[in-house]
């Protein structure tokens, strides 16, 4: 039996835009069990919403991989997916269920690709290499296209801090949340992005979180889509008003993220809960790659 574990992530942390992630301690796991009979069960969150037919994001991925490596279809067998991670909520569901189905089928060929390989393929798919990127490596990331379009990434061990996340009950959907972004933004505004971006990594690699309340702001996408987060300014403020380091809108929202020191969190915890009607989750950065690996066939 094949069992394949992928962590939830968060992207754009405020100022990089399409361009920094990082991977979440909350995760999808897949287990797929070989046989005649092609069947899905699904636990967690998403089980009264997912497709258990052949067009599951998940087996609907592994199927075009394996077609279009080999020319024949996915084989068969059981797959049950068990999730921990919010859908359409800003916390990259989409990109674990992408790489978990690319992990799924590489592990049938008789020739696997390489990480980076799949990671081109997860950032086509998906549509985003920031997360597509962090559910693949792990940790903290820096993802870039060259001018051929390939996808590259730097991999950063993650900040040991808590992450606090707040889920509204409703959705926002990422294409709607792109539509709203303008075509064109001022120099001063791309200059405030740039020199917050770069404040980002010299928090991650010098571990200085004194900064990241500057490394967060933003300019390019936040403001912009807070019509469709209409929490979002609430949120920012209660967290930071209770201690947090910075509070960013995780990818296109509606969740909201803080970043804090273990000690301070259940102050956000509070504040968060007290006033607001909506699922708050305390996590932490996840170092490791996602990845498959064989197990026992216990059921």
């Amino acid at each position: 039996m094949l069992y394949i574990k992928v962590p939830a992530t968060t992207a754009n942390l405020g100022s990089g835009l399409d361009t920094l992630g990082m991977a979440l301690s909350l995760f999808l796991e897949v287990t797929f069990d070989p046989g005649p009979l092609w069947s899905i069960k699904i636990f967690g969150h998403g089980q009264e919403i997912l497709s258990r037919e052949p067009d599951n994001l998940i087996w609907q991925t592994a199927e075009l991989l394996y077609r279009t490596v080999t020319g024949e279809p996915m084989p068969t067998g059981q797959i049950t997916i068990t999730s921990q991670i919010p859908l359409g909520k800003g916390l990259g569901s989409s990109a674990a269920a992408i790489v978990a189905g690319l992990l799924l089928a590489n592990s049938l060929l008789a020739e696997p690709l390489s990480r980076y390989d799949l990671l081109q393929w997860a950032s086509r798919l998906e549509g985003h290499a920031d997360n597509a990127a962090a559910a693949l490596y792990g940790g903290f990331i820096l993802a870039w296209s060259d001018t051929n379009s390939e996808v590259h990434i730097r991999h950063y061990p993650p900040p040991n801090l808590a992450v606090v996340v707040a889920v509204p009950s409703y959705p926002v959907s990422t294409r709607d949340a792109r539509k709203i972004l303008p075509n064109q933004v001022s120099r001063q505004d791309a200059i405030f992005n740039a020199q917050r971006m770069a404040l980002w990594l010299h928090a991650v690699t010098q571990k200085d979180w004194s900064v990241l309340g500057d490394a967060s702001a933003d300019r390019l996408h936040q403001s912009y889509r807070q019509g469709l987060n209409p929490h979002m300014q609430l949120l920012f403020d209660q967290a930071l008003a209770a201690g947090a380091y910075a509070a960013v809108l995780s990818g296109s929202g509606p969740a909201v993220m803080a970043l804090a020191s273990h000690e301070q969190s259940p102050a956000i915890v509070k504040r968060w809960a007290l006033t607001n009607e909506m699922e708050v989750i305390v996590t932490t950065p996840d170092p490791d790659p996602a990845y498959a690996t064989e197990i026992p066939n216990v059921h």
